[in-house]
């Protein structure tokens, strides 16, 4: 394995996790347990409060997720045009239908891209008690490789819980979620209400988990200004982190070390809701062999397990480089949507931003370095991330590590456009989709976040306001 100044840096970043990281909890808490956010594993749901709002209108997701930034080339408009078709095609099933987009499954989760990121935005949850929609999947591990640090998979299920199956075949699971309604009272006396979620896998195809298995739900995200995120330089992101919080401020963001397949060492994790990922195209084809069983020169093997024996052999990839390349370029090329206009009360919430101590992790100010589109580089960018990893507390926790990200842990969500996430229904933030609004995300934060949501809690119902206008703006 090579070594650099950068892996040493994650390999101590590493040694702190083991040495914060909060026991597991187990996945099915019972009935005597407080609220929890695991995955339960039996096999009947449980009723509780039913989640508020209607499924989104999908016709309403603003096209503005879905525009390609300025100044592309000519060459690069034109990938980025072909990487939209592909983008949104159905992939169908080896012999079903078109040559160049067969080849989904025999396990998968959803036929599209689409599916998961309706017109590159957002997927909400689904109501109380109801099965999971394309968008939502279950990660599943038993520990970490001792080598390269990765998730070990269920050896029956292997990493990813796939819901579907082509042809006669039979999904791994069913899924469901339900919701515990838990409530609160701001510092005024006024109510608050937030959503615990479980997740709950039934109907197992294949016998049960295994003993000891870590689980996490995922909601699939908004893609716009990930090729600028991809541009922003490694020493920016590490310059950023403060471990061992020497300045004192209770925020103590650290990178993700993560093994490359590519170049066979530790580098800087940036893409994923743990950061867990290098880089983009590795992103890209992982969603193609997790979500839609497809596979890659990256993945150029099925999803299936060893003791799973219907994915066919495949000797030539199923998504060609080609295609690779040009879902790649219509990504990268997704422009952010510019922030609106500050109103007055915006531009107070803007102070309060930063007074109550949101831009601590949220970074409002990046810079990107050179990037293969020169229309990404060398770009001021306004992310509201600083790209590290936080623990945001033992309410959000899922006690599942992967790679150098403990339990507790997430990185920074990006906030740019979070005005622009749909309000026809639930807007269905964080990791998994539980916070139905604004409001309810600042409330779920603990750990390094927790300062900031005690000052939002007992601030004025006016603060609390003129905070949320601001954040509408983005």
């Amino acid at each position: 394995m090579k070594l650099s100044l950068v892996a040493l840096v994650f390999a101590l970043a590493i040694v702190i996790a083991a040495c914060t990281s909060n026991d597991p909890v187990t996945l099915d808490p019972g009935p005597t347990s407080s609220p929890s956010s695991t995955t339960a594993t039996s096999d009947t749901p449980t009723s509780n409060a039913p989640a508020s709002g209607n499924p989104v209108d999908e016709e309403a997701l603003p096209i503005v997720f879905a525009d390609p930034t300025g100044q592309l080339t000519e060459a690069e408009l034109a990938a980025f045009i072909d990487g939209q078709e592909l983008f949104d095609v159905e992939w169908t099933p080896s012999g079903e239908g078109d040559e160049a987009t067969d080849g989904l499954g025999p396990l998968f989760n959803a036929s599209s891209c689409a599916a998961c990121h309706p017109s590159t935005g957002r997927r909400q949850v689904p109501p109380q008690g109801e099965l999971t929609s394309p968008g939502l999947i279950v990660r599943l591990s038993i520990g970490s490789d001792p080598v390269t640090g990765a998730p070990t998979p269920d050896p029956t299920y292997g990493d990813q819980l796939q819901d579907l199956a082509s042809g006669d075949g039979e999904g791994e699971a069913s899924v469901f979620t339900n919701y515990v309604v838990q409530q609160n009272f701001f510092g005024d006396g006024t109510l608050y209400e937030i959503l615990w979620p479980t997740v709950n896998i039934r109907d197992r195809t294949q016998g049960p988990l295994t003993e000891g298995i870590r689980s996490s739900a995922r909601i699939g995200s908004q893609l716009a200004g990930m090729g600028l995120l991809e541009a922003v330089p490694d020493e920016q992101i590490l310059a950023l982190a403060d471990p061992n919080d020497a300045n004192g401020d209770g925020i103590s963001g650290r990178p993700n070390g993560v093994w490359n397949p590519r170049t066979e060492q530790i580098e800087l994790g940036r893409f994923g809701w743990k950061a867990n990922v290098v880089e983009l195209d590795q992103q890209i084809a992982g969603a193609f062999h997790g979500d839609m069983g497809l596979t890659t020169s990256r993945f150029p093997n099925g999803n299936c397990t060893d003791v799973q024996d219907v994915c066919p052999d495949s000797p030539t990839p199923e998504v060609s480089d080609e295609q690779l390349a040009v879902i790649g370029t219509y990504v990268r090329g997704l422009v952010v949507p510019e922030p609106r206009e500050l109103s007055e009360e915006a531009e107070q919430g803007q102070q309060h931003f930063r007074d109550f101590g949101c831009a601590s992790c949220h970074t409002e100010t990046l810079t990107t370095g050179d990037h293969p589109i020169e229309a990404l580089a060398n770009q001021t960018i306004r992310p509201y991330t600083d790209m590290l990893l936080h623990d945001l507390g033992g309410d959000m926790a899922d006690n599942r590590p992967d790679f150098g990200a403990n339990g507790v842990e997430w990185r920074t969500a990006p906030l740019w456009g979070l005005g622009l996430v749909p309000v026809e229904g639930d807007r269905g933030l964080l990791h998994d989709g539980r916070a139905r609004t604004i409001e309810e995300a600042i409330l779920w934060h603990g750990g390094e976040g927790a300062r900031s949501r005690a000052i939002y809690i007992n601030a004025e119902l006016q603060a609390r306001a003129e905070l949320i206008a601001f954040l509408e703006t983005l």
